[in-house]
């Protein structure tokens, strides 16, 4: 049995719980372990059923990602730039990580919190250089909790909404109903991930 395997199986078997803990794992960046993008939405086909139990995916992921979140944050609050081997020791984290994770905070500034939650490449990362530069543990809480929720909000409604209707048929029937809003936001879709992956290939490069 695998590890995804395991982790699914305790979720089926210990439900919201096991999700809450996995995210603060994940995103505490104590432990090397799966990230949120192979594991959560397998954990939202099993958990989401109805709207009640989409509240309650939301809540579980929301908690522990914003809880997680905290570790990295403070751990990086009580390092000086520079200080890797220190950081290290204390987080599962690579150097380029943490690199890769700066530049991003410095070219987008504190908002690359609460979006960079949707992101592979950043969700649990950008912790760090957020503690690194001194931010207000309040407003990285906010923008945190916000992001976080957000990312779960968005996968376990799409689960629930792929339950009720055929997700092609409901993008069909949007796309007839607002030819222009959908072609905006296939254009911009598309333009997202074409930058992320330019600027992930040329980091990987100069890596």
């Amino acid at each position: 049995m695998d590890l995804t395997t395991t982790v699914l199986e305790l979720v089926r078997l210990y439900g919201p719980l096991a999700l809450c803990l996995f995210v603060f794992c994940e995103t505490s960046l104590l432990f090397p372990f799966l990230p949120s993008e192979v594991v959560v939405p397998a954990a939202a086909a099993l958990l989401v059923t109805d709207l009640p139990s989409l509240l309650v995916f939301v809540t579980a992921g929301g908690v522990g990602g914003t809880l997680g979140a905290f570790v990295p944050f403070s751990v990086s609050a009580r390092t000086r730039i520079g200080e890797w081997d220190w950081l290290q020791r204390h987080l599962s984290v690579s150097d380029a990580q943490v690199e890769r994770g700066q530049v991003w905070f410095r070219r987008w500034g504190q908002s690359s919190v609460l979006w960079g939650r949707f992101l592979p490449v950043l969700r649990s990362v950008v912790s760090v250089p957020a503690g690194l530069a001194g931010m207000d543990p309040v407003r990285f809480g906010v923008l945190t909790a916000v992001g976080t929720v957000g990312f779960y909000a968005a996968t376990g409604g799409l689960v629930y909404y792929g339950r009720q209707v055929s997700l092609f048929a409901a993008a069909v029937t949007f796309a007839a109903r607002s030819p222009l809003l959908a072609a905006v936001g296939f254009v911009a879709l598309l333009g997202s991930g074409l930058l992320v992956g330019r600027w992930w290939s040329r980091q990987g490069r100069h890596g």
